[in-house]
């Protein structure tokens, strides 16, 4: 097979791009990625609350894997994660993570870098009981990336845990929420003269500072 060929049968820098106009961007990231991620929205891209995460084990060993935003604050991000399966073991060992968001329809990327921490018990709690049954019973499974023997052992152990979620909603017991507070975000908007702009956003002493990179 000749994937060359295949990689070129589809044109980049094939889509509607908007402008990105620097001189108005804010002076906090989280204010511009709000802006950004409700015009992704409005342009009707396809699954914008998903990314690309990124943790490294003890042992320096990098992984990633397509989760989906839950929710954001003022000054971080909230994702959810089993803290038994391989990410959320990653987490507990090495704080440091990436986020990497790409919507295709608009060419644009936001990378993002940070630390991770716990919410708070009683936020996992409600997060849980909003969590539809099925993912609710796979989340109290606690087995997520060890090796699974057969779809049928699967099935079994989903079962159980269904009935278990069905006598007690709130039987979570390593269902965590995370939240990644930034220390670095970029912003890459795509041009088909291939002069991108990408604008990074540092802190600094606690302190956000922004400048451009070169494409």
């Amino acid at each position: 097979m000749d994937i060359k060929k295949l990689i070129y049968k589809n044109p980049a820098l094939s889509g509607d791009y908007p402008e990105f106009n620097i001189e108005d961007a804010p002076d906090h990231p989280v204010d511009i990625f709000y802006e950004w991620f409700e015009h992704a929205v409005d342009r009707k891209v396809s699954e914008p609350a998903a990314f690309v995460f990124s943790t490294v084990d003890a042992s320096g060993h990098p992984s990633a894997r397509i989760v989906n935003l839950r929710d954001m604050d003022g000054e971080g991000f909230i994702i959810g994660s089993n803290s038994e399966s391989r990410k959320g073991l990653d987490m507990e060992n090495n704080k440091n993570v990436s986020m990497t968001f790409y919507w295709r329809e608009v060419g644009r990327q936001i990378r993002i870098t940070g630390q991770v921490e716990i919410v708070s018990e009683e936020e996992n709690r409600r997060d849980f009981i909003k969590r539809n049954k099925t993912s609710k019973a796979l989340s109290i499974i606690a087995k997520q990336s060890s090796k699974l023997d057969s779809m049928n052992e699967l099935d079994r152990e989903m079962e159980s845990a269904a009935k278990l979620v069905e006598n007690d909603e709130e039987a979570y017991k390593t269902w965590t929420l995370y939240k990644v507070n930034p220390e670095n975000m970029e912003f890459f908007q795509a041009r088909k003269d291939l002069a991108h702009i990408r604008l990074n956003y540092e802190k600094v002493n606690g302190e956000w500072q922004k400048y451009l990179l070169w494409p």
